[in-house]
């Protein structure tokens, strides 16, 4: 398992130097920076899994560089530091950005605070992991869609777990138009009303018939089901 990093981002040397000390026997990489350009320039070097930024600094302030860093590398944990008091709607603004903690200066060195940032790692850890699942879904969608699109020509439906419809095949608009249930009024399936034709759950993974296919999509808690009509 890799060892874990965090950037520490401060005008201040002094602070960066007493953290630097203080956290130099912890079990994960630290890095400094005296600005959000140097802090940049960091990121693009190594793998950050946590930012603890100053708020006021010369140039890019803390705020707009989280901000950076949530739209470029979201599953970074943000929390920032910071020894001035805000405006609600500074607050506000900081609320937008996501961040995970605030601490105030001067810090206090204690286990509350190490304990903060092996928090603040395991959150980092979890949205890895969530990013990962979303990209591998989006790579499975992706590959689902140019199925379905292979085959233009051929009227289907397509519909999600609770067997709504969200697209179609023109020809099937008037049929089966794009947020009609199909979940059967009394079985535990799909109900093709305009064919007259029911298919219980345990049958749509492998359908196949004279009227239809359906092919089906299942990534975790989600599954798209397209069917197919000969």
């Amino acid at each position: 398992m890799k060892t874990q990093s965090i950037l520490f981002v401060d005008d201040n040397k002094m602070v960066l130097t007493i953290l630097e000390r203080w956290l130099e026997e912890e079990k994960f990489h630290i890095h400094m920076a005296n600005t959000p350009k140097e802090a940049l320039r960091i990121i693009e070097q190594h793998p950050i899994d946590v930012v603890v930024s100053d708020l006021l600094m010369p140039g890019m302030d803390g705020l707009a560089f989280l901000t950076m860093m949530k739209a470029d590398y979201p599953h970074v944990v943000r929390i920032i530091l910071s020894g001035h008091l805000h405006t609600q709607s500074m607050l506000s603004a900081i609320n937008q950005v996501g961040i995970f903690k605030f601490l105030t200066k001067p810090l206090e060195l204690t286990e509350t605070l190490k304990n903060i940032l092996y928090e603040a790692l395991q959150q980092s850890e979890r949205n890895l992991f969530a990013y990962h699942a979303e990209q591998q879904f989006a790579n499975h969608l992706s590959a689902f869609i140019t199925d379905m699109m292979k085959i233009t020509d051929q009227p289907y439906v397509l519909i999600n777990h609770n067997h709504l419809v969200m697209a179609n095949h023109h020809s099937m608009n008037q049929m089966y138009p794009v947020g009609q249930s199909l979940l059967h009024p009394v079985h535990d399936g799909i109900h093709l009303a305009a064919h007259d034709v029911y298919i219980a759950r345990q049958e749509l993974e492998h359908y196949t018939s004279d009227l239809c296919t359906i092919n089906q999509l299942v990534f975790k808690d989600t599954i798209l089901r397209v069917i197919y009509f000969h």
